[in-house]
This record gives structure tokens, sequence and C-alpha cells, in this order.
């Protein structure tokens, strides 16, 4: 059974109007042809009630009061009903069987339906008398239902979830035109203009576009038939309701009215009887009170199962399973990088510093131990353990004495001075090994490090790409209908992302204006958006790439000075942008003054940038560059100041290695930032002064140098300085504590000086 056959309102509602169809169907021709049986047919190939569906058709064919014509009617409903009816029970197909009952309802037409012959006004050589014009009639109805069927089957099936092809189309049009010709004979043109204009209306509605003038011109074609209103009032009809329809129902409905006024004053119908002009009044007067009548739920409802028919659903679906592939590939490789992290770390024993123990002692017992005439005594008086105590005391100092020896191995043994040359001689040789062990060490910790932050960035980017889009059906279409409006024409619109990370893609053409577009864009969906990227694709056509305005936007000023007789200067500094909503900047002191200073403050800088475009955990970074840098045979080591400040809510977590003092300069008040670590580079083990801050609008990040802070010799004097500098421009309070720092060293700079400052401000609307 199909689910069409269980009942609830829409089932019955479809049944209501395919009997009023099938009545309409009834009064096409003027002798009762059975046209509706044409859309009983169409009904049971549908999959429609095979009891129901013929029921109403002999209702239909009551109307016409006529006992000839009844058993006519029930004969073929019993036929056709009886056919699809034990098909249905069988669960065969009822293609063959229901052509032939469609077949035998035709030539019950033929033979017992009362007809009087039309007169046909062309000149024929052969006559046509009414049996002929029956089995024509029958011949057409044959066709209607194979016509019927397929339209039919296209509105229950595909209307509003596939698009329709052309010829289903077509044949819908012809079925509606057909029905809309019976009403005009059943009950007068003038109650099917009220019909027709308020389906225009709705459609209309729905659509809001052009296309409601090919449904204003179907919709034309009845009245034109029957009773010769000509088509082109309909267009007009058309082209005021869709002019009109964007701004609102009321303006649509007024604009129609006005346009029915017009053409009742040229066809003269204010001059007709009372009883005939209210009736034309109010074909157009209900139809529209009824229009503004309708639930805005409903419309939306309508206009939503439109969208949805429309939009192209394939193109998301791949994106997301591309996204969800690529998410899981990703994971995947991250998962790699956490076994080799794991491995790495599974390696770091101290295992390779007892095997290396162990051989002191054996080297040492064989070259001195066992050529002594005591070591058996030795051995069975447990004085290797004796001696294993003085290695361990060897390879903590580098070297051992007489005052190391343990009390029991200096009691037994007759030759100390050779166990200690042999253990002293050992020990120079374990240095050597222990260190190339750490090393060794230090770069698989290194590498397992690295493997886990590679880790963490692809897990990161995976758990990112695996969300799918999310829909805004609804806000693409009031953000293209609002571009339209603004004369901006769009062929796509795509809305990706959340809330807080928007993405808008479209597609225009012509000169647009990018600002004009961000701006209706920013009112449309609620956040304020700016044009990240504008991509030609043709001569005429553009892609433009939008993303939501950080709250904030950001101004920097950067002043330094080489220390005087220096070539280059060991102070660098970085302004990187991480993402769309946040930046680095940096600051990085090596050691020294000239090239070589230079080379370490540019290499810490360098990795700073890389790392940290890479996402990759502050921790692992910081630890990453201390690692690198201790690694280096010279004397190896950098100052740095790193800030991470979000553009969303203004959000900085601070980092000070080892640097002077730091500032936020906050309207009147002066917030300091010091640092109590070890710069980068000195000892193996980091523990930089991290810190979170959140800086309000206005608010200044100052980072110096120590060439800057031992000018003022104090920090006191250094605090004084800065609250008398004006903030509002970073470059001017940058040059400003600079040349101040100069005049305190006479002119000339006894280190590398250098000024970092970011202002935060308000990001202007565009």
């Amino acid at each position: 059974m199909n689910e069409r056959q269980k009942f609830s309102f829409s089932t019955v509602l479809l049944y209501i109007f395919l009997f009023a169809a099938m009545f309409s169907l009834y009064y096409v021709g003027n002798n009762g042809e059975p046209f509706s049986l044409a859309l009983l047919y169409a009904m049971l190939t549908a999959g429609l009630h095979p009891v129901i569906s013929p029921l109403l058709y002999l209702l239909s064919g009551l109307s016409g009061l006529s006992p000839a014509v009844l058993p006519v009617y029930a004969g073929q409903a019993a036929l056709l009903g009886v056919v699809f009816f034990v098909c249905g029970k069988l669960k065969k197909k009822a293609t063959v069987p229901s052509l032939g009952a469609l077949s035998l309802s035709l030539v019950l037409f033929v033979a017992f339906s009362p007809f009087t012959a039309y007169t046909i006004p062309l000149r024929l050589p052969f006559s046509l008398g009414a049996v002929s014009q029956k089995i024509l009639l029958a011949g057409l109805i044959f066709l209607l239902s194979a016509i019927f069927s397929v339209a039919l089957k296209a509105l229950l099936n595909k209307l509003l979830k596939c698009r329709l092809k052309a010829e289903e189309i077509v044949f819908s049009v012809l079925l509606l035109v057909l029905v809309g010709v019976g009403i005009c004979r059943a009950a007068s043109v003038v109650a099917y203009m009220g019909i027709a204009f308020f389906i225009l209306l709705m459609f209309a509605c729905a659509t809001k576009d052009a296309s409601a003038l090919v449904c204003a011109f179907a919709l034309s074609l009845p009245p034109a038939l029957v009773g010769g209103v000509s088509p082109e009032r309909f267009f007009l009809y058309g082209v005021a309701v869709v002019l009109f329809i964007k701004t609102g129902r009321l303006p649509a409905v007024l604009a129609l009215l006005a346009v029915f006024f017009v053409y009742g004053y040229f066809d003269g119908i204010y001059t007709l009887k009372t009883s005939l002009l209210v009736q034309s009044l109010l074909s157009a007067l209900i139809p529209s009170l009824l229009f503004l009548l309708v639930p805005p739920p409903l419309i939306r409802k309508m206009e939503n199962k439109l969208v949805f028919y429309r939009e192209k659903h394939l193109s998301r679906i791949a994106i997301n399973r591309n996204r969800a592939a690529i998410g899981e590939q990703l994971f995947e490789i991250s998962g790699v990088f956490r076994e080799i992290q794991t491995t790495f770390a599974a390696l770091s024993t101290n295992e390779a510093e007892e095997g290396a123990k162990e051989y002191i002692r054996g080297c040492v017992i064989e070259s001195v131990c066992k050529s002594c005439p005591n070591y058996r005594t030795c051995m069975l008086h447990g004085l290797e353990n004796e001696l294993n105590k003085l290695i361990d005391v060897g390879c903590a100092k580098g070297k051992t004495s007489l005052i190391d020896i343990p009390s029991g191995l200096a009691e037994a043994c007759i030759n100390q001075s050779g166990v200690l040359y042999a253990v002293n001689r050992q020990i120079g040789d374990y240095r050597k090994y222990m260190l190339e062990t750490e090393n060794a060490a230090s770069g698989r910790q290194l590498l397992a490090n690295q493997a886990q932050g590679v880790s963490e960035i692809l897990k990161n980017i995976a758990l990112e790409q695996s969300e799918p889009l999310t829909i805004y059906s609804d806000k693409e279409r009031q953000l293209n209908i609002a571009l339209q409006k603004a004369g901006i024409v769009c062929s796509e619109v795509l809305i990706a992302g959340d809330e807080d990370e928007l993405t808008l893609s479209l597609i225009t053409f012509g000169k647009a204006d990018v600002k004009k577009i961000a701006a209706i864009a920013s009112h449309v969906l609620g956040t304020r958006l700016i044009i990240s990227e504008r991509l030609t694709l043709s001569k005429d056509k553009f892609c433009c790439i939008l993303h939501k305005r950080p709250y904030f936007d950001a101004a920097f000023g950067v002043a330094s000075h080489t220390k005087t007789g220096e070539s280059a200067s060991g102070d660098t500094h970085s302004v990187i942008k991480i993402d769309e909503r946040r930046f680095m900047i940096a600051l990085s002191d090596g050691m020294g003054s000239g090239e070589y200073a230079r080379r370490i403050s540019e290499s810490t800088i360098s990795l700073l940038e890389s790392f940290y475009r890479a996402k990759m955990p502050s921790s692992l970074v910081l630890s990453t560059i201390n690692k690198l840098l201790t690694f280096s045979r010279e004397e190896t080591f950098a100052c740095v100041d790193i800030a991470v400040i979000d553009l969303d809510n203004g959000a900085a977590d601070v980092v000070k290695i080892g640097s002077p003092l730091g500032f936020i300069l906050s309207g009147n008040t002066l917030k300091i930032l010091e640092s109590a670590s070890l710069p980068l580079g000195i000892l193996e083990s980091l523990h930089p002064d991290a810190s979170s801050y959140t800086l309000q609008e206005n608010d200044v990040l100052l980072f110096l140098s120590d060439g800057i802070t031992s000018a003022f010799g104090s920090s006191a004097d250094l605090y004084e300085t800065l609250k008398n500098i004006p903030a509002s421009n970073p470059q001017q309070l940058a040059d400003a504590l600079l040349q101040q720092a100069l005049d305190l060293y006479g002119g000339t700079a006894k280190d590398d000086m250098t000024v970092l400052a970011v202002r935060l401000f308000k990001s202007l609307e565009e």
C-alpha cells in the first residue's frame, strides 16, 4: 500500500483538490465527456487508493445529473478500480491490465454515452458524425491519460524535492490549464479570475523572482480560451506583483489591484450592472484579502521549502566529505608523530650511565686488583661494593683523591694509589662518554618534543577539518535578496563556519562595490565583516571572500639604534600575523653586540615566527629554541619578550625570558612586566615568566631592550619618564623614548637600543 493511503489531514486535502479537479474536467466539453477519466487513471497509476479514487470519479459524474451518463461513469470506475485493486493485492505491475481497462472504459463511452455532435467550422472532405467524434475524443482522452499520469506523479513525488524535467513541467501545465478551462465553464471566468489571482500572489510570494511571469502566462490560458480574455492582462498582473513582492505582501496586493482597476476602466466594467460589477470587484478583492490573511509561518515554510528545493546540496556534501576525509587522514598522521614522541621518550633512560660505571669497575679490577696478592681476600670481604662507592663519588666530582676512599677500602687495600690512578684515568674517558650520551639524549628529547608539537598541530587541524559546514540557507537567501536590492548581482552565496569564525563567499559580476557588499553582509548576518580576498574568475566575474572583522585593530611603533662602533645590532624584533584573529610581537636581544649577536637574535626571532605560525604550543616553542641554543659550542643566549594578542577580546599572553622591564600603558596608569628567568640558551631546563592580560581600547604594550633600560639607571626613573610621554601614537612614543635614552648616554649609544610598542584601538567601519 502506498503511504499516501494512510489518511491524514494532508491526504484528505489532497483528495479534495483532486475531486475538485475531476469535477472541473467534467465541464471541459459540452457532452459530459470523461476527461476526468484521464485524471482517474493518473491517480491510480500514482498509487492513490483504488477504491476512493473511483468513487470520487463517480461523484464527479453525478454533477451532470444525467441518468444516461451515470452508468457509463460507474462502469469505467468499476473497471479501473478492480484492475488496480487486484494488481495491488497480487503485487504485480498493472501497466498492461490497466491500459486494457482504460481502453474498455473508453469503449463504454463510445458505445453508450449520449453525445451531440459538435459543429466543426472547417470544411473537410469527409463528414465527422457523432460516433466519429466520440472515437476521436476517446483517443484524445487515452493520450491525456498518459500525459496526466506523468504530470501527477511529478507533482506528488517531485514537487519541492527536486527539479522537474521539461516534459513534466509541460504536462503539469497542460493538466492545470484543462482544469482551469473546466472551472471557467462550470462556474464563470470571474470565479476563475479570483482563484488565479490568489495562486499568482502565493506563487510570487514563495519565489520572489521572475518565474511568477511564467505562472501568470499559464494562468492566462483558460480565460483566454473560454472567455476571450487577453493574455497580456495577466502578464501585467505578474509584472506588478513581481516588482513589489520583495517589499512585502501589502505593496504587491496594492500593485495588483491598481492594474486591475486601470484595466477595468478601459474594459468598461464600471458601466456594468451592479451585480456584475460586484462580482468583478470581488474576484480581485477576496483573493487579495485571503492572501494578506495567510499566516506568516505558512509563508516562511513555503519559502524555506522552495529554497531547499533550489539549493545545490551536492557541493556542500562533497565539501564536507572531503573535509572529513582530510581530517581523518591528518588525525592518523598525528598518531604517527605521537608514536615517534613516545618512542624517543622511552629511549631516555639511565642505563648508559650505569653501564659506564660497571665498565670502570671492571677496568680497575682487571688492571690493578687482579695482580694484587690480597685480591681473593678483598672479594670475599665484599670490598667490590666499596670500590663502587669510590667510582660513584669520582663520577660525581670528576676525579678522586685519598679523602674519597671509603673506610672499608682504605683499611683493606694495600695499593690505594694504584686504585686512585686507575679510577681517575677511567673517569676521564667516562666524562667524555657521558657528554656524548647526554648530547644524544638531548637530541632525542628535542626530536620527541618536535614530534609532540607536530602531533598537536595535526590533531587540532584534523578536529577543525572534521567539523561539517553549518548550513545557513535562510541567511544566504536573505543576503542574496539584500544584495539584489542594492543593485549587486550574485550568482552564488555560501556561508561557512561557526558564528565566531564565519566565512562568506560569493560570486559577483561587474565592478561591485566591495565596501557596500561588506556593509550589507554585516547587516544581514548581524556581525561585522571585512573583505579578505577578491579573486578574478573572468573579465567581469569575481569571487569575494569575507571574514568576521576583529573588534580591535593595532598600530605599531619601532625605534632602534645600533651600539656606537658596531656594524650590526644584536636586537631583532618581529610583528607577524598568526591567523585572522591573532598576531605576535617579539623582541630578541642577542648576547653582546655586533654580527654574532645579530645572528643569535635573528635565529631566535626566525624560530619564534616559524613555530608560532605553525600554531605549535608555546611551551614546546620555547623549550625547543632553548635546547637548540644550548647545543652551540660557543656561549649563545638571548633575552626574549613575546606577546600573542587576540584582536577579538584584547587577550594578551606575554612571555618574558631574561628580558628587562616591559610596560602596559593604560590611560594614566602603568603596569610593569618583569622577568626573573635566565635568558634562552644558558640552562637546558627553562622556566619562563608567562602571564595573561586583557588589553582595553587605546592600551599600549611596550617592550624594551636592555640598552634602553640601562640608560635610565633605575626602573623608577624609567617609570617617571613614561608617565610624561604621550602614548596615543606608538611610533612617536618609541622615537621619544629612544631619544631620551640616547641623551642620557650623552649621544653615544653604549649598547644596542630598541623600543617596540603596539597600541590597540577599536577597528573602524568601512
